[in-house]
């Protein structure tokens, strides 16, 4: 199938004008279902995990249509387990209560349209908790941003990487490769938040592959926008298409130590 786009473009001359139209065939493909699975553990805390499901759209789609009627499931390799997600129609996601474990193999399945969608073995990354959270009065280009300084101190012990959610759908990615071991500070801005408003930060652990995909989105996605919906080019995640190969799925699936800190804005 293919959809026309009418561009009008309009001359004007003193009191004439003229319209031409050019009519450019865009191709639409068959859409792809989109998996936004971001399971999260903190400790001593019992967390609902959350799935989404919607399809891609076209060019010039607004909006992605939510699917509601998929089986998706999360399979524990190591201790020979299932857990079924449930769909809450109010929220348009999949939901499940359960806590993810450290050194244990997890796989998301996905099974829709009569094709069966898995994700890679994935593992519960590390993440450190946020030492401080402090607004600075530092500005960028506007003159009217608030600077937050955001303080972790990293572990030693591993090499890290990690995804900072700073809310409004504004992603960070960052590994330790500087800083290992080490008290790290840095300047976050936000644009549109204004004195009273409360600006909540998370650390999320990832690993290497995801933080190359997470750099890939945000690159995208840098000028606004959210790094799960469509995007300018293709970016494979770890997830495929079992039935039909060349039909793969857009999003990711991962497990991630999280941790969190709000500060009122002044």
């Amino acid at each position: 199938m293919m959809k026309k786009l009418m561009i009008l473009i309009g001359f004007g001359f003193l009191s004439t004008s003229c319209e031409e139209v050019i009519q450019l065939d865009l191709p639409t493909e068959t859409p792809r279902l989109a998996i936004d699975a971001s399971l999260q553990m903190t400790p001593n805390e019992m967390l609902t995990q959350v799935v989404k499901l919607s399809l891609s759209g076209g060019f010039y789609q607004e909006e992605n249509p939510v699917v509601s009627d998929a089986s998706v499931q999360l399979m524990d390799l190591t201790n020979n387990q299932t857990f079924d997600f449930v769909y809450d129609a109010a929220l348009e996601y999949y939901s499940l209560d359960f806590t993810p474990s450290f050194d244990t193999d997890y796989k998301l399945k996905v099974v829709y349209a009569n094709e069966t969608y898995e994700s890679s073995e994935e593992q519960l990354m590390h993440a450190v908790p946020i030492d401080n959270l402090e607004q600075g009065d530092g500005t960028l280009f506007s003159g009217n941003e608030k600077e937050v300084l955001i303080s972790y101190t990293d572990s030693a012990e591993r090499n890290d990487f990690y995804l900072f959610d700073f809310g409004y759908q504004l992603y960070l990615a960052t590994k330790d490769e500087f800083y290992q071991g080490n008290l790290f500070t840095f300047s976050y801005f936000y644009d549109d938040l204004l004195a009273g408003d409360e600006a909540v930060i998370k650390i999320m652990g990832i690993d290497e592959r995801h933080f190359n995909f997470m750099t890939i989105l945000i690159d995208q996605t840098e000028d606004g926008g959210n790094p799960f919906s469509t995007t300018p080019s293709t970016v494979r995640g770890n997830l495929s298409n079992r039935t039909n190969p060349e039909h793969f799925p857009m999003g990711y699936f991962r497990l991630s130590e999280t941790y969190s800190a709000s500060l009122i804005l002044e």
